[in-house]
């Protein structure tokens, strides 16, 4: 929508009570953020006037013309989000979209969800490049553009020390642009991590989750507080407010750091399960009856995907050596990384070891490409690490996933929504998620598709206790991680 429309309904807008707020970016985050806020009520009227900013380049420009349209920018499998955005633009047309930066001196709310990526080789943690100066351009775009007394609200995922070392000085530096004396009137800034959970209840877990927040001072963290409890329900989450930004900031990485370590933890207990003849899925099931210490331990699997749980450790030390000068190594962290990104590779050992390095020529179906169940997000999946290395020997790979139609990060590999013709006939055949959409009939499938020679990988225990005795009585190979029971009885 152009700049003049916008200002006049921004404008009638608060006439008529409503606060302005612009979210800024229309990415998986920015989506959900604004959606949420656009049908936030309070005394039968919608609370705010929402603006999706994103940026005026060919996909930027995409995003808002699918906004303007009354459709979701961004996809995701909750079906409430088309809903409630398309009623959004079209009803109470109180959420719309721009490309100008001006839309930003509209907003008495502007709420950042401009992803901050971790670019680094493959197979190590030592050499990162986190382009810090991009967020940084952008606040000082917006302090350029807001008005003083604006409330800035950050939900990235954040190096520690980001906020007061270099988001707050931008965007000093943008209000200064402006003659705004910021030593008298300075700009509010407060984090406030996003804990956006992707799936059937992706638009919910905005509103409906634990949030904490903090500010640069008292006066940003109050307003934060006020902002967040118009639309979060907190009687059912409350709010945790930390004591500065650098504390909200390590407690977002520090979430995240936390699960990806207890995942790449049980990758050497699975591989001692296979040596030692056990059922590690067995184990850990029985482990997990001790309620209140134990019952988040995790099952093996095929690794770690999705945007956090592959970069915030890495986060964390950056932030920690390249903003705040302090010699922290962090070493189980940083190895959790290693740990999970090397998992997926065990697959394609089995594959190459199966076929005694003849691999040139061979069909592998990849059964899921999404980095969890339920799920259509298919961002640093595990699925694509083996895909990628299976097809670098020369095997002709196809995946079937049934949310997913066109893997964007993998094209190379197409992506049907019919099991049967990807899997039927194939070498070998890796069970990339445990994906309860497919794991009624997957192992039927398996048994009917499949010819003598090939090979099955089922990290996840799906389908080894319904095909165990069928394989073996066709020589089909069966491999499962954590599983040395069955490679035991197998061998017998």
């Amino acid at each position: 929508m152009d700049f003049s429309s916008i200002e006049s309904r921004a404008r009638a807008a608060k006439a008529a009570g409503q606060e302005v707020v612009l979210v800024l970016g229309l990415g998986f985050v920015g989506t959900a953020v604004a959606g949420n806020l656009a049908r936030a009520e309070g005394a039968s009227k919608r609370l705010f006037f929402v603006i999706g900013l994103d940026r005026d380049d060919e996909p930027g420009r995409a995003k808002v013309a699918r906004l303007d349209q009354g459709s979701s920018p961004t996809y995701a499998n909750d079906p409430s989000l088309e809903r409630v955005i398309h009623e959004a633009c079209t009803v109470s047309k109180n959420l719309v979209g721009s490309n100008d930066p001006r839309s930003i001196g509209l907003a008495d709310i502007v709420v950042s969800c401009i992803n901050l990526d971790v670019q680094r080789d493959a197979g190590q943690v030592d050499k990162l490049v986190v382009p810090t100066e991009g967020y940084a351009a952008a606040m000082r775009m917006v302090g350029a553009h807001m008005r003083p007394g604006t409330l800035v609200t950050v939900e990235s995922t954040l190096p520690i020390g980001l906020c007061d070392r270099v988001l707050y000085p931008a965007l000093c530096e943008g209000q200064k642009k402006q003659g705004v004396d910021v030593a008298k009137n300075p700009p509010k800034l407060a984090y406030c991590y996003e804990r956006v959970m992707p799936g059937p209840d992706y638009l919910d877990s905005v509103n409906n989750f634990w949030r904490a927040y903090a500010g640069m001072d008292a006066a940003s963290a109050d307003a934060a507080r006020d902002f967040l409890a118009k639309y979060v329900n907190i009687e059912k989450f409350p709010l945790w407010r930390h004591k500065s930004t650098r504390a909200a900031e390590m407690a977002k990485l520090l979430e995240n750091s936390y699960r990806a370590t207890n995942i790449a933890f049980i990758e050497e207990w699975a591989k001692l399960a296979e040596g030692a003849g056990v059922d590690l899925f067995d184990i850990v099931k029985s482990v997990r009856m001790r309620k209140g210490t134990h019952d988040n331990m995790m099952l093996p699997g095929l690794g770690v995907g999705g945007y956090c749980l592959t970069k915030d450790a890495l986060l964390a030390k950056y932030g920690a050596e390249k903003l705040l000068g302090l010699d922290i190594a962090m070493p189980f962290s940083r190895s959790a990384i290693l740990t999970n990104e090397a998992m997926p590779m065990r697959a394609v050992r089995w594959v190459e070891e199966h076929f005694k390095g003849a691999l040139a020529g061979r069909k592998v179906a990849l059964v899921g490409v999404t980095y969890r169940p339920g799920v259509n997000d298919t961002r640093s999946t595990p699925s694509e690490i083996v895909g990628r290395a299976l097809m670098a020997k020369g095997c002709k790979v196809a995946a079937y996933d049934p949310l997913v139609s066109h893997w964007d990060e993998c094209p190379e590999i197409a992506v049907a929504q019919n099991p049967q013709p990807v899997v039927h006939g194939a070498d070998a055949v890796i069970i990339c998620l445990p994906d309860p959409l497919y794991r009624p009939f997957l192992a039927e499938l398996l048994k009917k598709e499949l010819s003598s020679g090939a090979i099955v990988i089922d990290p996840w225990n799906m389908v080894v206790d319904a095909c165990a005795a069928d394989f073996v009585r066709r020589d089909i190979t069966l491999k499962v991680y954590g599983r040395g029971d069955y490679e035991r009885a197998s061998a017998r």
